[in-house]
């Protein structure tokens, strides 16, 4: 066991000094967003909002609690995500459970929903029939199913680990009786008598195999490399998707991809290729990157 002497925090004597050296520490080792990354893990180990950190910054930090952050900002240290550190995130206006066994929802992803909102939202559309296929975490299906109640989401994801946690997100957010969650790679899990959907999203893998390790640690090390790799060009599952649309894409609906922001033109090709496609749109992300494609097939 570690001595006093011996921990991180060992000098510290408020909770305000550990965050700061904590913070210190993680600007060192190049972790993003160094003092946000210590108050979370302060207040995610003292059961505690902001403006209870705020209130406690000035208490005793006692040997227990140094010794309980230090393991926390180790990890940290590590180049851990901090989402799995503390088992959860945010993502549109959901609380999400986040595992090693998904990704970890990314604001470049809510450019997906936004554009898949764009056509969800619009008058007189009905019930539509929407499958979100690689759902991880269930991100995307729980955002579409909370902001559009009136649709019938179904959602897919190869992982049955991926699929658990997927399921329990939708119980934490009372949505459950809106998401149709099923295991499969892609369309694979509906039969070819399956009514065809009206809409099609997805962030599937599209990071290049070779280009996987040259990624930041939180995601070459311990991100899942099956949510990742998309083979040699980060172009498989995309085209497994976009073909896969012919059997079960109504016509005049909608295919809404995530993708790489460097691929608009390969997934134009793609599209083009398939011969099923019109109105085809890219959008930006936050940091104005190419990050998403929406595509209508033809009537």
């Amino acid at each position: 066991m570690n001595k006093p002497s011996d921990l991180l925090f060992g000098p510290c004597v408020s909770v305000g000094e550990v965050l700061v050296e904590a913070a210190r520490l993680f600007e060192q080792a190049g972790v993003d967003a160094p003092a946000l990354a210590a108050d979370l893990l302060m207040m995610h180990l003292l059961e505690t909002r902001r403006a209870g950190l705020v209130m406690l910054k000035n208490d005793h930090a006692t040997e227990g609690l140094k010794q309980g952050y230090e393991a926390l900002v180790r990890r940290r240290l590590d180049r851990e995500p901090i989402a799995y550190i503390l088992g959860e995130t945010g993502f549109w206006d959901l609380d999400l459970r986040v595992t090693p066994q998904v990704l970890v929802p990314r604001p470049d992803t809510e450019t997906l929903v936004e554009a898949t909102l764009e056509l969800l939202t619009q008058d007189g559309l009905g019930s539509l029939r929407v499958v979100d296929l690689g759902t991880g975490s269930g991100a995307i299906a729980l955002s579409l199913a909370k902001a559009c109640p009136q649709h019938r989401v179904y959602a897919t994801d190869r992982s049955s680990a991926a699929l658990d946690v997927a399921r329990e997100n939708a119980r934490k957010n009372n949505l459950s009786d809106q998401v149709t969650f099923v295991q499969g790679a892609w369309f694979s899990p509906f039969k070819a008598t399956h009514p065809l959907f009206d809409v099609v999203v997805s962030n599937p893998p599209y990071i290049p195999t070779a280009d996987i390790d040259l990624l930041d640690p939180e995601v070459a090390v311990y991100e899942p490399r099956l949510a990742l790799d998309g083979d040699a060009d980060g172009l498989r599952d995309l085209g497994l998707i976009i073909s896969g649309c012919r059997q079960y894409l109504k016509p005049g609906g909608w295919v809404l991809l995530e993708m790489g922001w460097d691929q608009r033109e390969s997934v134009r090709v793609l599209l083009e290729a398939e011969g099923l496609f019109e109105s085809i749109r890219f959008f930006e992300d936050y940091a104005g990157n190419n990050r998403a494609v929406r595509a209508r097939r033809r009537l």
